[in-house]
């Protein structure tokens, strides 16, 4: 098996972005950010094939839109998802364990029943916004975050081995608010940043 570069040209974002996304911030649970140190050491160990995503950028989509809107559509937009999110309790999900997926070392995010209502929950809000393109909707949503994106095609055997072996204690997190933020792609880098535009609490 092999990871796949990420940031293949189909993948990149003209100019850089920045473009809106919902995420779920994991880089404020220190719980998870722990979790992600304890990978630290072994990923960082793959230079240049690996963009290791520094603890301030860690994260969680929910959805993104890949095109930018003006001022007036980001304040609808945030009128909408409060809207949409005042009725959604908040909800636990456990994180852990770390495998290499297609494209990245991902974070499995179980169960993913309340990640997928949420995701339904900000895709109606985009929807009610005017002018917001979205994806097709896929068949089933896959909640996930990453610890690191592949910057080139490199066989992975060691480093799956190596992830099973190190295999840290899952941890337990509270999802009760979600971030809208102007988010910025750097395939120089290897990962993402953003600017926060909006915090918005579920209930």
């Amino acid at each position: 098996m092999a990871l796949e570069n990420f940031f293949v040209p189909s993948k990149v974002w003209k100019g850089g972005g920045p473009f809106p996304h919902v995420l779920v911030l994991l880089s404020e649970y220190e719980e998870f950010r722990a979790y992600a140190r304890a990978h630290a050491e072994l990923l960082s160990q793959y230079g240049e094939q690996l963009g290791v995503i520094p603890e301030r950028w860690l994260h969680s989509t929910v959805q993104g839109i890949h095109h930018a809107l003006d001022a007036g559509q980001l304040d609808q937009l945030r009128g909408a998802l409060r809207d949409e999110l005042v009725g959604m309790q908040p909800f636990r999900v456990q994180l852990g364990p770390v495998w290499p997926g297609v494209t990245a070392v991902t974070v499995a995010v179980y169960p993913e029943d309340g990640m997928a209502a949420l995701n339904d929950r900000v895709r109606a809000a985009a929807e009610r916004a005017p002018g917001i393109s979205l994806r097709r909707k896929e068949a089933k949503y896959r909640a996930h975050a990453s610890l690191a994106y592949a910057r080139a095609d490199f066989p992975d055997r060691d480093l799956n081995r190596a992830l099973r072996a190190l295999r840290p204690p899952r941890v337990d997190v509270t999802i009760d608010r979600v971030h809208l933020v102007n988010q910025y792609q750097h395939p120089d880098l290897g990962y993402y940043t953003w600017d926060v535009v909006d915090e918005v609490r579920l209930g």
